[in-house]
């Protein structure tokens, strides 16, 4: 992490009592991974980024004990040298006593609650490969940003937190009759070792089905080796039929080595024959907080009339699924923080 002190400079230019400016923080995350991935049909070796970014944050100190952020954040496709500028969590807003309100586009609090417990978050073997789903006409739903976004998020009180999300207009542009408003919501219990967590996420749809889900979450620290995670998912009035997801995972940490897996299993919809079967297991090698090295396996089973991927979920490079037949992956990555 980068830091820039800006206070000196603030000071002499606003010369505002009341106003005190803080750092400006450039961060970033490089990942990529070599992967071989074969949809049980085609099979091929391909170079990945997998939500690599570059961001920038600030703040300044207010009277009266408020904060104001700010954070801009890119998607890098370190594999073929391309990106787009803010297309990532970036908003702007006030914190203070009262709590958080932000503004702009970023993380649903549904989304939120499946990061905290999926091993393998944009790996393959990702809980999304099994859990997003279509919303017809407005594309993907679920562990999806807001565009146009006004968030709340209350104090922490007794370990309890509260947010809510909501946009007038969702991944559209002006609006005079607030077409594709949502919103999405959570309660979550936070202390060391134990995470519980509940969400909700509503769509408005535009071909007469209004998407909405309802998420259980949470992970328990067994000991300081071993962490056990868990995630239940109910998604209704979504083209096809009602879905249920639902799985459990592991984690054991040795030394600077982590062995993760996990597996996770969709119900059919109203067609037959048409759920599947995540697994995933893998390890890190740990170097500091920045660098991991790792390794994944996973394999989703898809019944005769499924096609999900392995592959998708934060990640650069899929294979596009085949109705019943199995998707796999071999992935060996890096990620390095800064």
């Amino acid at each position: 992490m980068k830091l820039f002190n800006y206070s000196l400079l603030a000071a002499s230019l606003l010369a505002v009592g009341s106003v005190q400016a803080n750092n400006v923080e450039i961060y970033g995350l490089a990942h990529l991974s070599l992967d071989r991935l074969d949809n049980g049909v085609d099979s091929g070796t391909n170079v990945s980024s997998n939500a690599s970014r570059l961001g920038f944050r600030a703040s300044t100190k207010l009277e009266g004990g408020l904060e104001a952020f700010v954070q801009l954040e890119q998607t890098i496709r370190i594999d073929e040298g391309a990106g787009s500028f803010a297309d990532r969590d970036s908003f702007v807003g006030l914190r203070g006593d009262f709590g958080t309100v932000k503004i702009g586009q970023f993380d649903t609090p549904l989304k939120v609650l499946r990061g905290k417990v999926d091993q393998f978050g944009d790996r393959v073997g990702d809980i999304r490969n099994v859990g997003r789903v279509s919303g017809g006409a407005i594309g993907n739903v679920f562990d999806e940003r807001f565009k146009n976004g006004v968030a709340y998020q209350s104090p922490t009180v007794n370990n309890l937190t509260f947010a809510f999300h909501y946009t007038p207009h969702n991944n559209t542009g002006a609006t005079v009759d607030n077409l594709r408003e949502s919103y999405s919501s959570s309660i979550t219990y936070e202390q060391k070792g134990i995470y519980l967590a509940a969400a909700f996420e509503r769509f408005e749809g535009t071909d007469g089905l209004n998407p909405q889900a309802i998420r259980l979450g949470a992970y328990y620290d067994v000991t300081d080796a071993i962490r056990l995670t868990t995630l239940w998912q109910s998604a209704k009035d979504i083209p096809g039929g009602d879905r249920h997801l639902y799985g459990v995972g592991a984690s054991y940490k040795q030394g600077n080595y982590v062995w993760r897996g996990q597996v996770y299993q969709t119900d059919d919809n109203d067609t037959a024959d048409s759920g599947a079967t995540l697994f995933a297991v893998g390890v890190d090698r740990n170097f500091g907080r920045e660098l991991v090295l790792y390794a994944v396996y996973g394999i989703t089973s898809n019944d005769d009339n499924a096609a999900f991927r392995i592959s998708a979920g934060g990640r650069g490079t899929q294979l596009p699924a085949i109705a019943g037949e199995d998707s796999t992956g071999l992935s060996l990555g890096i990620i390095y923080r800064f």
